[in-house]
């Protein structure tokens, strides 16, 4: 009798075996408490020094509440790698097939302002959605100041925020490693920054940013792991007229004429609870 039911639940489980299990969110984005991961970052910059290093980023569930939670990484002191620093600036929020983001986007330029943007919704992934779709998307505008020659300049600051995803593949290999069910995506922040700017008594609206993508994020989501992989590119380049005006003026400016970034976080380690 035992042998007799033995063979038969196994048969049974061999035919719903063969059905894939449904995919949701939390497979890919995993949020029980005292889970970790550790990720190699990779930092590469010739025009920005501070920002040419290799370091290791230990992220974590800090806290979560039904569906909500956030990330937290280096016992409280911030991430390194630049998708990290997103995850962990706010809190995320899960439904059966989308990943989504709140919080604040520091800008990724070293300027001194006093303001970020507040991001609310920004889909991170989205399980639903067709291979090449925008699945979110934000226009905005906010008004600072920075300091130039002394002087408080007003600027105007323009952005547009999306994600897309790019694909979900049922294997791919990430990191050297072959995945089953991988989700790719991306992100992309554009910006523009103008001023007006008074020298030799003489006020001059001037673009200083032309619009731009001065962040751009490739990034892998593994099933039943979280976060596999993410590339970035950051940069800017001012433009021509203010560094006309700005050398016409015999004066300096905190941030050089352009800059690039390139980075990536690797997955080496990883605990799921």
């Amino acid at each position: 009798m035992f042998i007799f039911i033995s063979c038969s639940s196994d048969d049974n489980e061999s035919d719903t075996g063969s059905t894939p299990p449904v995919l949701t969110a939390s497979d890919f984005s995993p949020n029980a408490e005292d889970s970790y991961w550790i990720y190699n970052v990779d930092s590469s910059s010739t025009d920005l020094p501070d920002m040419d290093f290799t370091s290791t980023d230990s992220l974590y569930v800090a806290s979560t509440s039904n569906a909500s939670y956030s990330l937290d990484a280096n016992d409280g002191m911030g991430a390194e790698g630049s998708m990290n620093s997103i995850l962990t600036s706010g809190s995320l929020s899960l439904t059966d097939t989308t990943l989504k983001y709140y919080g604040t986007l520091d800008l990724p330029l070293d300027i001194d302002l006093e303001q970020t943007p507040e991001i609310t919704d920004l889909v991170l992934l989205d399980l639903e959605a067709a291979n090449g779709a925008e699945i979110s998307s934000f226009v905005g505008t906010f008004s600072d100041t920075i300091d130039l020659q002394g002087t408080a300049v007003p600027l105007n600051i323009s952005y547009f925020l999306s994600t897309v995803k790019e694909n979900l593949y049922d294997s791919k290999m990430v990191n050297g490693t072959t995945y089953t069910n991988v989700y790719e995506g991306t992100l992309s922040f554009n910006l523009s920054v103008t001023g007006t700017i008074t020298i030799f008594g003489i006020s001059q609206a001037l673009n200083i940013i032309k619009p731009q993508d001065i962040l751009f994020i490739r990034y892998y989501y593994g099933a039943g792991i979280g976060l596999l992989r993410a590339e970035s590119n950051q940069g800017f380049e001012l433009a021509p007229e203010i560094i006309a005006l700005i050398s016409q003026s015999g004066g300096g400016f905190d941030l050089p004429a352009s800059a690039t970034v390139t980075g990536v976080e690797a997955v080496s380690n990883y605990i799921i609870n």
